[in-house]
């Protein structure tokens, strides 16, 4: 035990050595391993700095112009830099920005007393009074080491539990802002709905032409009923496609080609054409529930393969679409009524390299009799183009193929 101990170090920080593995490897640790969609998010993730963090959101073409011999060259750039609202949107220029507030998540790590004392006969004080590690005696000290480390690494899970959680929250359901938990990251589905996001409202940089999800719409939901959903006239710029089939406008019955509730594979491939722009820059990632995920492995069954970068961290339920390039993944944070698809090349976590899920050390408490620490991360949601992420809302009775799942 020479290595962690030494007059040049408290026990506790010798504990700490001990018991939590370096910066790297602690990073490594708290990646998830419950939700793919946090995994696929922090290994996207980028380190960014300064307040607010900002995002370059290009909106529109440059000016061009086809020209002959000595013609002269009169194509101008859309907007002029010297042009503030132009560069920010909403009449005709080239760039948008884009800014998101840093949050701040915070995860207690504790050992108490009564843990100590029952477990490894010391109480607080005469764990503080040893100068050196190595002078307890070795059955006492990996006793003292287990309940530290096995202290941390619940918090670890805890830390990708509360991410995963935030990212993934629902409430309200589709048209609506109420997605983001109080004080947390922003939720995917902040990001896929039509409200403001980044500070810009969905409809401030135009409209592309009518997108394939608002073309499905208008083709199968049958406006003119009592209770239908309208008809969508404009595909904003700056919102994700998206489409809801759970309203009474679409048809029902139990076939692969009744709309109601169902996800056939017509409506996702239309999804993640509508996003791919050619297909070079398109969606990557696929997340659904489950019981979506057991259906789509039916309806697409020798149609897909394995993405073996996910089995080898242990995401075993993924499937890629031959057809598209698109690993689907089953996380068990999404709900049942939602299919996902999101394009991490546009959609990333930034994570504040100062406050990288660091650990602030053990330490005791003044007026308690405790050792604690905290595990904490400066991070949040980020996108710089919406329209390259989708949103299907199936409902709250789920089909794959016109079969309940």
């Amino acid at each position: 035990m020479a290595g962690v101990g030494g007059s040049a170090t408290t026990i506790l920080e010798q504990i700490e050595m001990a018991t939590l593995p370096s910066q790297q490897g602690l990073n490594t640790a708290l990646l998830s391993k419950t939700s793919p969609l946090l995994r696929v998010l922090q290994d996207a993730a980028k380190r960014e700095t300064g307040s607010p963090i900002r995002a370059h959101v290009r909106y529109n073409r440059n000016n061009s112009q086809w020209y002959y011999g000595g013609e002269a060259l009169t194509a101008t750039r859309t907007a002029a830099n010297s042009d503030t609202s132009a560069e920010t949107g909403g009449d005709g220029g080239q760039f948008a920005q884009v800014e998101y507030s840093w949050k701040d998540l915070s995860v207690n790590v504790m050992v108490t007393e009564s843990m100590l004392v029952e477990n490894a006969g010391l109480n607080i004080n005469d764990l503080l009074n040893i100068n050196d590690i190595s002078g307890i005696p070795e059955r006492d000290r990996n006793t003292v080491f287990n309940i530290f480390g096995r202290e941390v690494e619940m918090a670890a899970d805890d830390m990708g539990d509360a991410l995963a959680t935030a990212l993934t929250s629902n409430d309200g359901g589709p048209n609506t802002d109420a997605h983001d938990d109080a004080n947390a990251v922003h939720s995917v589905f902040t990001l896929l709905d039509g409200g403001t996001f980044g500070q810009v409202g969905a409809t401030a940089l135009g409209d592309f032409s009518l997108g394939l999800l608002d073309t499905y719409h208008n083709s199968n939901n049958a406006a003119g009923e009592s209770g239908a959903a309208a008809d969508r006239t404009a595909t904003n710029k700056w919102r994700s496609k998206f489409v809801d089939v759970s309203g009474s406008g679409y048809a029902s019955g139990g076939t692969d080609n009744d709309e109601r509730h169902n996800l056939s594979k017509n409506l996702l491939g239309l999804a993640l054409h509508d996003c791919a722009q050619g297909g070079t820059d398109s969606v990557n990632y696929v997340f659904v529930n489950p019981r979506v995920y057991v259906g789509l492995e039916m309806l697409l069954e020798g149609q897909t393969r394995r993405d073996e970068t996910m089995s080898n961290i242990g995401f075993n339920q993924n499937m890629t679409w031959n057809a598209f390039g698109t690993t689907i993944m089953a996380d068990p944070f999404i709900g049942a009524g939602d299919v996902i698809g999101i394009n991490t090349k546009h959609t990333y976590l930034a994570i504040h390299p100062a406050l990288d899920q660091q650990f602030s050390g053990f330490k005791t408490h003044p007026d308690r009799a405790v050792i604690e620490g905290q595990l904490k991360i400066k991070t949040q949601l980020v996108c710089d183009d919406r329209a390259k992420n989708f949103w299907i809302h199936l409902g709250g009775s789920p089909e794959v193929g016109g079969n309940a799942v």
